[in-house]
């Protein structure tokens, strides 16, 4: 962490400060769009694309998912036609797997004419809901002009590492109809466009992907008629898919390479208002004598793999149900401790910020991955609901990751290895890190735990210690939450003193009162520094920081810098830096949500929520991150939107925290999902289902304002 080299304190705090749409606000979405310029804007896709892209296009697709599956090894996230867009395995960010996977009927008709109709088509209608308390989804899909209606029970079985899809297919026309279920699928292991293998054994009827040690492997209890593997070629409709479209099925075993495959399996015949019921089963493993024998196994046995999921879900959910609020409320927060739990991965104890929806980078950095960030809010809001076994195992996996120097890295992948990056070290997470497992502690009063953790806690306070600014005291440069700017951030000063605040509380606890005295005054120290430096009088309100990284300085000196700017140094590259950054932004409330360094009845902070409230809401309602944001258009945030809810609750403004609390609930998905952001054009989700942060901040204000007697 390199440290600028001119004054950030000469002059008064704030003295340049502008207000929303001077010079600061312009210049502040001058930078958000630079920063954001080279993601595409396109929409993310709903729905499984008919014909499937070619293979070089499938990952220009970021996807808005509609469910989620999974058992904390193998997740997979369903389209908003029931359709399984996407599979992680072995690990919750491990692949993805899936480049295209169909569903379709073909009818045979009694004139003898045949017609494949993908579920995926328009012309379907899709009607889709969770099972009550459970992560398994009933759907509906109806196609007037055939007369067809396909019911589905999909489901990730809780210890086999096993989709289900139970199917039930019904004849609403006047005619008999014969029909089949025909699957298309092209998977690309870890996203491979090379070395894979797709293998139908006509002995067992299973269909069977692998690469290395990654085997998906496809079967039914309704028997195959014919069969295709195949090797996919770039900018052409897939060969395989085009056999099943037209029914002239290859018949060949092996393909190599980039692969895809069909199957026909054979239904029978529906008389007018005549069902039949089958499932398919895809299952996951690391050898392939485990996905045959698995198959084989449970090929015949859906109906009571589902029970046993619904019967795992339910009992689990039990442990957290609220009791005396109302049904939606109650649903949502079941969901969302549901997601947390779906988006863990049960043999590291990691927490993904999301399921991956754009594993590419094309239209964001990528969110299939794990921040000590969002990790810290997902395992609070863990712990607050009581599941201190599901926090613990994170807690656990970042104590186990942590660098030698005692920080940790931006972000992670669920077995500890260094994720993808454009900003190595950012501050704010390591404090709030050491805030979330001092909560755990008290949570759960295991002190044996605080000891036993207690030498890696000591060395990431160390760490900060070290590398605090030296002339002003406060966090050093480094990028704000949003990992868009570079500066010295006054969120990150707030998690800095929750960090100090926690080692204190923990070192008295374990009797170390020297140390904690020690992490005492520190915090003290950080605490002057803050409000020496970070509120402005002149704006109204604090700042977000200072020394905001605005263009490289090269060859130029101090005298062609303007009177609000100064050099800063990172990394040995000079830059031009804005001496103050006034920008609203919500994460200004985390000096007292939840890092508590001010008191939420302090007016400074009264009027920095103030501004915030009336600056940063969107067109549609809700709250946008900062005064112009340009990420994906500007659209307001629900974690944003409780971080303030959550801030008004404990100011006493009830009446405002429940109306904000209640526009998140009524901008949830119709399956109970939260999103990251919102449209500010129609108000519908638009970006990231479900974000484990947004799900997190609901499970906490609801505890909050159920603590105040609001719910």
């Amino acid at each position: 962490m390199s440290v600028e080299c001119s004054s950030f304190s000469s002059g008064a705090p704030g003295e340049q400060a502008q207000t929303a749409g001077g010079p600061s606000y312009d210049l502040a979405a001058q930078l958000s769009a630079s920063v954001n310029a080279n993601y595409l804007v396109e929409p993310p896709t709903q729905r499984a694309r008919v014909p499937p892209l070619p293979p070089e296009r499938a990952l220009d697709l970021a996807w808005l998912y509609s469910a989620l599956l999974g058992n904390g090894r193998l997740l997979v996230c369903l389209d908003e036609t029931a359709t399984p867009v996407q599979c992680f395995y072995p690990h919750v960010d491990g692949g993805p797997h899936i480049r295209s996977l169909l569903q379709g009927v073909q009818i045979e008709r009694e004139d003898g004419t045949r017609q494949v109709s993908w579920l995926s088509e328009e012309g379907w209608s899709h009607e889709l809901s969770y099972l009550a308390a459970s992560a398994v989804v009933s759907a509906r899909s109806e196609q007037p002009h055939l007369g067809l209606v396909v019911e589905r029970r999909l489901a990730v079985h809780p210890e086999h590492d096993l989709l289900m899809i139970e199917l039930r297919l019904t004849n609403r026309s006047q005619a008999s109809l014969r029909c089949s279920l025909v699957t298309y699928a092209a998977i690309d292991i870890e996203l491979r466009p090379a070395g894979n293998c797709a293998w139908y054994d006509p002995e067992t009827e299973q269909l069977t992907f692998f690469h290395a040690d990654r085997y998906l492997a496809l079967a039914s209890d309704w028997p195959v008629d014919t069969f295709a593997c195949q090797q996919s070629r770039p900018g052409l409709i897939d060969v395989a898919f085009q056999m099943a479209a037209e029914d002239r099925y290859s018949r060949q075993e092996f393909a190599v390479g980039q692969v895809s495959a069909a199957l026909r399996h054979m239904v029978g015949e529906l008389a007018p208002g005549g069902s039949r019921s089958g499932s398919l089963l895809l299952a996951c493993g690391r050898r392939l004598e485990t996905v045959r024998a698995l198959l084989t196994e449970q090929r015949h046995n859906t109906a009571q793999l589902l029970v046993e999921t619904l019967a795992y879900w339910r009992q689990r959910c039990a442990r957290f149900a609220l009791e005396g609020t109302a049904e939606e409320v109650s649903r949502l927060y079941e969901r969302s401790l549901i997601v947390l739990h779906l988006l863990s991965d049960r043999e590291t104890g990691a927490i993904i910020a999301a399921p991956e929806i754009d594993p590419a980078f094309r239209s964001s950095g990528g969110y299939g991955m794990c921040w000590l960030r969002d990790g810290a809010y997902n395992a609070h809001a863990l712990d607050v609901a009581g599941e201190h076994e599901r926090a613990r195992a994170f807690f656990d996996w970042a104590l186990g990751t942590q660098e030698a120097a005692g920080c940790w890295y931006q972000r992670y992948d669920t077995q500890g290895n260094l994720a993808p990056t454009w900003g190595l070290i950012q501050f704010d997470e390591i404090g709030i890190f050491l805030w979330a497992l001092g909560q755990h502690v008290d949570l759960t009063g295991d002190l044996q735990y605080a000891r036993a953790a207690w030498p890696a806690l000591r060395r990431a306070g160390s760490y900060m210690e070290r590398e605090l600014d030296p002339e002003t005291g406060l966090a050093p440069i480094t990028k704000d939450l949003w990992e868009e700017f570079d500066g010295i951030s006054t969120y990150a000063c707030a998690t800095t003193w929750a960090g100090f605040a926690a080692l204190a509380h923990l070192a008295r606890l374990l009797g170390e009162e020297a140390e904690a005295q020690h992490w005492q005054e520190r915090a003290a120290r950080l605490k002057a520094a803050i409000e020496q430096h970070l509120w402005s009088a002149s704006a109204g309100h604090f700042l977000r920081g200072g020394r905001l990284k605005v263009a490289p300085l090269e060859g130029e000196t101090a005298a062609s810098l303007s009177g609000d700017e100064v050099i800063i140094e990172i990394r040995g590259r000079r830059w031009r830096a804005r001496r103050y950054d006034p920008t609203l932004d919500i994460s200004l409330l985390g000096l007292v949500v939840p890092c508590g360094v001010l008191a939420p009845s302090d007016p400074r902070m009264q009027a920095t929520a103030k501004a915030i409230a009336e600056r940063l809401r969107s067109p549609v309602g809700g709250i946008v991150r900062y005064q112009g944001d340009t990420y994906r258009g500007g659209n307001p945030w629900v974690l944003c939107t409780l971080w303030l809810a959550w801030y008004k609750a404990l100011a006493g403004d009830l009446a405002d925290a429940e109306q904000l609390y209640r526009w998140a609930i009524e901008h949830r998905t119709a399956l109970d999902l939260l999103p990251e952001q919102v449209s500010r054009q129609d108000g519908r989700p638009c970006w990231i289902v479900p974000l484990g942060w947004s799900h997190a901040m609901f499970v906490l204000v609801t505890q909050v304002l159920r603590a105040k007697g609001r719910l």
